[in-house]
């Protein structure tokens, strides 16, 4: 099925009829068409009016032929403008519990799998910033609920496949081009914490590789693995968000304190941290409680426990925005003008700009000079007037984050 017909079937079927009924009385082209499906399915999402109680058809029905159509679509795109280039307010959108729907996990051999790729930066020339990152899939889907996420469009099963003979399989890799792991693309990577030995096969591989860093990303609050300790070059980081965003778009995931709290454990237990405040949300009151994540890791944290700290914005890819629309498990994320960016869509230039140049300031002097910033998957021309620095080419950049990650690792080795 395309995604046309996708999208139309994935409304009530009064809903289709009364869609359907529009597009014939006023003989919409296909394209028109889609654009009011995928408003409708926006609307829906967003637990907004329907389009049919906004359209002025008083308005319509004085205009003549193909200006009929042409003025249905400009009100809907008008009413659409109207919420996606404002901040989102959140005071409004009250969206239903989601309920825990994959607590089933299969334990799955590597053979026949591919357990490493590339980070999911654009590979047809240099659009983002790329710190070339290796992705290790240890683990596949997962029980949280975040609205804005990939994975779900990744997976159609609601069951987690963790990998049971991991140590073996890291065995076998080639390591000549690699020098930073990253286990958070296809699943959280402590959401099963050490139940399934991935902790303790990535713990004896990184013993035995000093000069590569595994780097394990989070929304949990799972503690209990640390009672046992780790290597220096594994990196424990959690994904920090606004407690709004948490509340509203980031389903079944531990609270800001909750993840600052176990930062804690893993800085106590003797290993480095890091941040990725992303995805950054453009919501009414996103200055204040933005800077009430970087207080939080101010108060707990000092710039030499950090190894780094992130910053990116909602980006969503074609296959996820469809995902989005034909499901639509009440969000606010699509309440953005949805701009092209390096092959995915995302915010425009001047909010992207906005949000990192103002987060960043609200960082010290001591942390800017002592943990190695950076922007997350974002155009090159945004670190300048956003981190003060910028680089020539994807390498330079690499470089320097890993020059940096292996100092920091020495660093707190030695003390």
């Amino acid at each position: 099925m395309d995604a046309f017909n996708e999208l139309l079937e994935s409304f009530s079927s009064s809903k289709r009829e009364k869609l359907q009924e529009l597009f014939d009385n006023y003989k919409l082209t296909k394209a028109q068409m889609l654009i009011l499906l995928k408003a409708s399915a926006d609307l829906e999402l967003f637990l907004e009016d329907d389009i049919f109680k906004f359209l002025d058809f008083e308005k319509i029905d004085k205009l003549q032929g193909k200006r009929r159509a042409q003025e249905i679509v400009k009100q809907v795109e008008d009413k659409l403008n109207l919420l996606k280039y404002t901040p989102t307010d959140y005071s409004t959108f009250y969206p239903p519990v989601i309920r825990r729907k994959k607590d089933n996990i299969e334990v799955i051999s590597n053979d026949g799998l591919k357990l490493f790729g590339k980070c999911p930066c654009p590979v047809d020339g240099e659009k983002t910033r790329c710190c070339k990152l290796t992705t290790l899939d240890a683990a596949m889907q997962c029980s949280f609920g975040c609205a804005y996420c990939s994975v779900q469009s990744f997976y159609s099963q609601n069951k987690i496949k963790v990998v049971g003979n991991l140590e073996k399989s890291l065995e076998n890799i080639d390591l000549s081009t690699i020098w930073h792991i990253g286990t958070g693309q296809a699943s959280d990577s402590l959401l099963l914490g050490d139940s399934y030995n991935t902790l303790t096969s990535l713990s004896n591989f990184a013993k035995k590789h000093e000069n590569i860093v595994i780097e394990l990303k989070s929304k949990s609050s799972r503690h209990d693995f640390f009672d046992k300790p780790y290597p220096p070059n594994m990196v424990f980081t959690w994904s920090l968000n606004a407690p709004t965003i948490i509340e509203k778009e980031e389903h079944l995931t531990a609270s800001l304190d909750e993840r600052i709290n176990c930062a804690r454990l893993a800085r106590d237990n003797k290993n480095l941290v890091g941040f990725h405040i992303h995805p950054m949300v453009y919501f009414k009151g996103w200055e204040k409680e933005y800077k009430e994540v970087v207080e939080k890791i101010e108060e707990n944290f000092s710039p030499n426990e950090v190894m780094m700290i992130s910053f990116g914005t909602l980006t969503f890819t074609k296959a996820v925005l469809q995902h989005l629309r034909t499901h639509r498990t009440p969000s606010r994320v699509l309440e953005i003008p949805l701009v092209e960016a390096a092959g995915k869509y995302s915010y425009n230039y001047e909010i992207k700009e906005e949000m990192f140049k103002t987060i960043y300031s609200y960082f010290s002097k001591e942390f800017k000079q002592n943990v190695f910033f950076y922007l997350c998957m974002e155009d090159p021309k945004l670190w300048m007037p956003c981190l003060n620095r910028e680089y020539n080419c994807d390498k330079d950049f690499e470089t320097d984050m890993r020059n940096h990650y292996l100092g920091k690792i020495k660093a707190f080795k030695g003390n």
